[in-house]
């Protein structure tokens, strides 16, 4: 499925399409989609330098689906920067109500912003069974928080990470009508926000190594780099490893020794050490070995 096919297909009476847009991903947003009638609302209140990087709420009129549809199909598969969304509810009476979820409430009483125009955040607070590309499986919401949250949407749309066009786990039309015993902000309990934490750990890891060890990457194509990052975590947390130094180490010694570089026998012997608590990864990284030749051919 394409954006296209969902502007074209068929909706009830009266609902509306909206794209929810993220100019902090792509600065040509919300602009790129301001055709003749658009109309668009910010989610957040400030003043221009606020605006450029805010949630933009587009209401997509019938004259301009096919526009629409192509524009996001070239471009929101590749930058994670936009959201579809169908509702009975009016351009202002959407935005009010997103609005008013921007904020949660975290165990300690403060106030955090909860990014779900975010398109790898929204899987992971709603759920999305299909997609084998998330980090943590949602929902991440309770089920009364995700009936509240998503009240008046009929169906969302968002690109997973590998440019795929899928839905998450919901179905508007099934509890219209239901009553709500949850309202705005939400109430996040200490796991839940572990779990959205636990979420942007392969992007916080990836981004370091992007940041220090660019070189590294060139050895695989950049649409596999997320993929190989978060299945190096996983092996990393094998020898009880968390930090974010120590994940970050791991996935460089991956990529320049290879992804089964742990297999080695002179390399498990120190790494179930560290397992064991006899070795830091700090001492780890001192006695590695230095006659293991790097890889230069790509990682397959």
């Amino acid at each position: 499925m394409d954006a296209i096919s969902i502007f074209e297909a068929l909706y009830p009476p009266h609902a509306q399409i909206y794209v929810l847009a993220d100019p902090a991903q792509e600065k040509s947003l919300p602009a790129a989609l301001h055709f003749d009638s658009a109309n668009t609302v910010c989610l957040l209140e400030g003043g221009s330098d606020v605006q450029a990087v805010a949630p933009h709420l587009i209401r997509i009129d019938e004259a301009n689906y096919h526009r629409a549809g192509e524009w996001l199909d070239q471009h929101a598969s590749l930058v994670p920067c936009a959201t579809l969304l169908i509702s009975m509810l009016s351009l202002e009476a959407l935005a009010r109500h997103l609005t008013a979820f921007v904020d949660v409430v975290l165990p300690d009483r403060t106030v955090m912003a909860l990014a779900f125009w975010d398109p790898v955040i929204l899987p992971v607070l709603c759920g999305a069974t299909e997609d084998e590309t998330v980090h943590v499986l949602g929902p991440v919401l309770t089920v009364e928080q995700k009936r509240a949250f998503l009240a008046p949407v009929l169906a969302w749309w968002y690109w997973d990470r590998t440019g795929q066009l899928r839905s998450i786990d919901w179905n508007g039309r099934a509890i219209a009508g239901a009553a709500l015993s949850v309202e705005p902000p939400l109430l996040l309990d200490q796991h839940q926000v572990d779990e959205l934490v636990e979420a942007s750990v392969p992007d916080s890891v990836l981004y370091y190594i992007r940041l220090n060890m660019p070189g590294l990457l060139l050895r695989i194509p950049e649409p596999a780099q997320y993929a190989f990052v978060r299945s190096q975590i996983l092996n990393a947390r094998r020898y009880g490893l968390e930090g974010t130094g120590d994940l970050v180490n791991y996935c460089c010694i991956a990529l320049a020794y290879g992804e089964s570089f742990n297999n080695l026998p002179e390399v498990a012997d120190l790494l179930n050490q560290v397992k064991e608590k006899v070795l830091t990864f700090d001492d780890f990284m001192k006695n590695f070995p230095h006659d293991i030749p790097a890889i230069d051919a790509a990682h397959e």
